[in-house]
């Protein structure tokens, strides 16, 4: 049931992503985006995307980048609801004003976000979720059942265990079969109004490391293709 088209974008902020076969930005050159994003790069980063479709699947290197997804989020004009795989439930409050972050964005869609409907969590540490309990209604754990909503997916490999990829921040047990049936699922079952996956490895990054995350980047690839 998926509608997406068969377009790839990739949003490079540590230049893991050239030579890679798809439309490619090169974000290295845009300031104050790392973790936090200032209005100044949030603005550049909207530039950087309007050309690019939302029913696509779009890569942005790290999770310190992970708030990229409100970006997307913002361009559907149709209610729908969130399936986010992440190990961090990416919903806490900003440390200092009301700076877009990498672990507040999810709060920050559902504040800003009209056409937001749901968000549903997948494979988040318990222990990060109940911190934030009670949770809004609007925030339900596990895979959407009977979703009535056209879904978009956003997925951060540190929802894997460290066999299927390498991340910066503190990673799950999921393996890349159970993320694969999972997405497969909704693949199947779901019109999907667009994929983003972050997660690579940005701060002491070896040969290893990118075998892995580029092996798992190619079967997400294969399934979502």
């Amino acid at each position: 049931m998926s509608i997406l088209s068969n377009q790839i974008l990739y949003m490079d902020f540590s230049g893991q992503y050239e030579g890679c076969a798809g439309a490619y930005e090169d974000c290295r050159n845009i300031s104050g985006t790392n973790c936090y994003c200032d209005d100044i790069a949030k603005e550049a980063l909207r530039q950087r995307i309007l050309a690019h479709p939302v029913d696509a699947i779009h890569f942005f290197d790290s999770g310190n980048y992970h708030y990229i997804s409100l970006l997307w989020l913002e361009r559907i004009q149709q209610d729908f609801a969130l399936v986010l795989f992440d190990n961090h439930p990416d919903m806490k409050p900003p440390s200092f004003g009301n700076i877009t972050s990498c672990g507040g964005w999810v709060q920050e869609a559902l504040e800003t976000l009209p056409h937001l409907k749901r968000v549903y969590m997948v494979g988040v540490d318990e222990t990060l979720l109940s911190e934030l309990e009670p949770l809004p209604d609007t925030v339900i754990r596990g895979l959407p059942a009977d979703e009535d909503l056209p879904i978009y997916i956003s997925l951060d490999k540190d929802v894997l265990c460290e066999t299927d990829a390498r991340c910066d921040w503190s990673q799950g047990a999921m393996t890349i079969a159970q993320l694969s049936d999972a997405l497969r699922g909704l693949l199947d079952t779901q019109p999907i109004l667009g994929v983003d996956i972050c997660g690579e490895k940005k701060d002491n990054l070896t040969d290893t490391d990118l075998i892995i995350n580029r092996r798992t980047n190619e079967r997400l690839l294969a399934l979502l293709g």
